[in-house]
């Protein structure tokens, strides 16, 4: 593994673990797609509003679920859909479990 993709891994591991922390600050552990994105861009995190693999990564481990149920992790975007962190996604925010892919 060189530099660049450890790189990556860290940037993701961040990315993931900002949104986790969003959640937890917004109201009802809730958030919208888009203003989570905007938020990571106004940080400097990312520089397109394109999460879905971020979220994809979360919704598959069971740290957060969309409040509809047509929503997926690749339309959430489109549809400014409501994010909520899980019990599990409070857990890995509190530090009750741990996940390596997430970097609280």
């Amino acid at each position: 593994m060189n530099d660049l993709e450890k790189a990556e891994i860290k940037q993701n591991k961040a990315i993931r673990g900002y949104i986790i922390r969003c959640l937890v600050k917004g109201y009802n552990n809730t958030a919208l797609t888009r203003q989570l994105s905007n938020a990571m861009i106004a940080a400097g995190l990312i520089i397109s509003p394109d999460i879905s693999k971020y979220l994809d990564y979360l919704q598959g481990a069971g740290y957060i679920e969309f409040t509809e149920e047509k929503v997926t992790a690749y339309n959430a975007y489109a549809n400014d859909a409501v994010i909520k962190l899980t019990k599990e996604g409070v857990d890995l925010a509190e530090g009750t479990i741990e996940d390596n892919g997430v970097d609280i």
